[in-house]
């Protein structure tokens, strides 16, 4: 089966990647699309604006066939992390082709510059040279591709977008996924352009604004069952979701942790514990917090997703695990959680599981594929994620992962 694979957030879903959903089916001439998707926590650092599940249909009547979830904790993590475990999830799938969105695409520069990243002595020790600066490390990374390939991909290495692109290619590589490369150029608003107008707004744009004005949520960008699964968590749970909502448990984690708790932490380097202990209880928005541990060698959304480590848990030994025990690559824990599907979903469930991959679309699955939970880090985390998720609400769920099932829609 001819199957393009995409990776996604949709935070929230909206016309834009309607867009980029009918010109990859387009560009790749597929039977299907599969998603792969981060769960309730996005690769910015923050809880996703609605939950994973309504967030998946949207995408299913927006032009996916399958969506299935980026597992904790990669969802939250830095590019190449956030690249390898999701495109380790999508070769469970055997994809033919891996689609993204980007700035530039011009596949050709785009492998080019993944190759050169990858199997380059001069890059290391150039981007080496570069980080001992101290300057953040995508900064660095511009800097050493320049020197290597020339200004003409200066601007490529600073889109967001064309450094997931980048990483993704690079971890198709590493695991030895062989499929096409269909980029799809992004049109309408940058990635960062807050303006809204309704011509294929960002999606930063549009959490911003429904997070100013939460009974708004009616806007021209959004696609009508985007609109709808918004208006249906607001129902239920009276506001929407945003790391704002857990300063005061992030503050409270810190406490708990210490000096020495939050070295364990994920990213958290000796020095900067000292930065954000010190600065507990000062700040009533988690931008001024961030603002308060910005440097030269931080970014803005390294510092967002150390916050979300801190509140979520996710320790050095968590992530270590994960890559010490190779789990993608050896394929140990080869099962996918699927969100939601349609009839070519369930074609591309069906060619997943006759070629060994176990499919979880209710916990029975997990029992039924003799897969233990409990020894499980992946569905740990999701888990105590998950939960931890529904804190500011008031009707707040538990255990979540027990007992809600993939969304079928006909």
């Amino acid at each position: 089966m001819n199957i393009t694979g995409i990776v996604a957030e949709y935070n929230p879903f909206h016309k834009g990647h309607e867009y980029q959903l009918s010109k990859a089916r387009e560009k790749s001439k597929c039977e299907g699309i599969a998603v792969v998707m981060s769960g309730n926590y996005v690769q910015r650092g923050e809880p996703a604006i609605i939950d994973k599940y309504k967030r998946a249909e949207a995408a299913i009547y927006g032009g996916a066939d399958l969506v299935i979830e980026l597992p904790m904790p990669y969802s939250c993590q830095n590019a190449e992390l956030f690249a390898l475990g999701a495109i380790s999830e999508l070769k469970k799938l055997s994809i033919s082709t891996l689609s993204f969105g980007c700035e530039n695409d011009d596949t050709k520069l785009l492998v080019e510059i993944a190759k050169t990243q990858m199997n380059n002595k001069m890059y290391n020790q150039i981007l080496k040279k570069e980080i001992s600066k101290g300057i953040s490390y995508p900064t660095a990374v511009t800097n050493a591709i320049n020197h290597l390939l020339g200004e003409k991909i200066n601007n490529i290495i600073k889109s967001p977008n064309n450094i997931l692109g980048i990483e993704y290619i690079k971890s198709c590589i590493k695991i030895n996924l062989n499929c096409e490369i269909a980029p799809i150029k992004r049109i309408g608003k940058g990635y960062n352009d807050l303006n809204i107008t309704g011509y294929y707004d960002s999606a930063s744009a549009i959490r911003r604004s429904i997070l100013m004005d939460e009974k708004k949520t009616d806007l021209n960008s959004l696609t009508d069952v985007s609109i709808e699964t918004l208006h249906k968590f607001y129902e239920m749970y009276g506001k929407f979701n945003s790391l704002d909502n857990y300063l005061n448990y992030i503050y409270y984690t810190i406490l708990i942790l210490g000096l020495e708790g939050l070295n364990n932490i994920y990213e958290v380097s000796e020095g900067l514990n000292n930065k954000i202990f010190s600065n507990v209880l000062k700040y009533v928005t988690v931008d001024d917090f961030i603002k308060s541990l910005k440097s030269k060698r931080y970014t803005y959304s390294k510092l967002r997703r150390i916050l979300l480590n801190i509140l979520l848990g996710i320790q050095k030994s968590d992530i270590k695990s994960l890559i010490s025990q190779d789990l993608y690559n050896n394929n140990k824990i080869n099962y996918i959680k699927v969100l939601a599907f349609n009839d070519i979903g369930r074609k591309i469930i069906k060619e997943a599981k006759n070629n060994g991959t176990y499919i979880i679309n209710r916990y029975a699955d997990y029992k039924k594929s003799n897969i233990n939970t409990k020894n499980s880090t992946c569905f740990k985390l999701t888990d105590k994620s998950t939960n931890i998720y529904y804190i500011p609400f008031n009707n707040a769920k538990v255990n979540e992962e027990y007992y809600l099932n993939a969304i079928y829609v006909k």
